[in-house]
């Protein structure tokens, strides 16, 4: 979008608006006042976005009372933000498929995309337009698994980013 496409849309709805140059003032002057933000709406139901959570936590097992660290699966509701956390012992295909399942339970019900991070459980080749999935999360039934833009394309590490997968 350019700001004389902005202009002439502008005039289409206000005939006897402002010249160009007064709107591109005006316009600057906007843009200083603000802060611009991508604001990502999902429809309900579209998007559940899945990761692990960076730190481990701390987990007893109450049978031999060793601690283990777990791994932290987090998946939220792209709507309504409604958010499922699971601990599990590792980052595994088995692990990651186990807290796909229980956060589609947790939901109740199935998006029509899993949007996950380029973890190696899930994705097999992070590439920019066709990533190459894990075959076992790509077969997850109705659903359609998604992952986001390889780090170095995206600066997925970056949290305004991150959700824009």
């Amino acid at each position: 979008m350019t700001l004389t496409l902005l202009w002439q849309e502008y005039r289409a709805a206000h005939p006897d608006g402002y010249g160009y140059t007064w709107f591109c003032e005006h316009f600057a002057a906007f843009e200083r006042r603000t802060s611009a933000t991508f604001r990502n709406r999902h429809a309900a139901g579209a998007v559940m976005q899945t990761d692990y959570a960076g730190q481990t936590v701390p987990v007893i097992d109450p049978a031999t009372g060793i601690i283990y660290p777990a791994q932290i699966f987090v998946a939220v509701l792209g709507a309504s933000n409604l958010t499922f956390a699971f601990a599990s012992s590792s980052q595994k295909l088995p692990d990651w498929i186990e807290g796909q399942v229980r956060a589609l339970a947790f939901f109740g019900g199935v998006t029509r995309a899993i949007v996950c991070d380029n973890l190696k459980a899930g994705v097999v080749k992070a590439l920019w337009f066709e990533p190459r999935l894990n075959a076992t999360f790509a077969a997850m039934g109705t659903t359609t698994p998604l992952s986001c833009r390889p780090a170095a394309a995206s600066r997925a590490t970056r949290p305004r980013s991150k959700a824009r997968c």
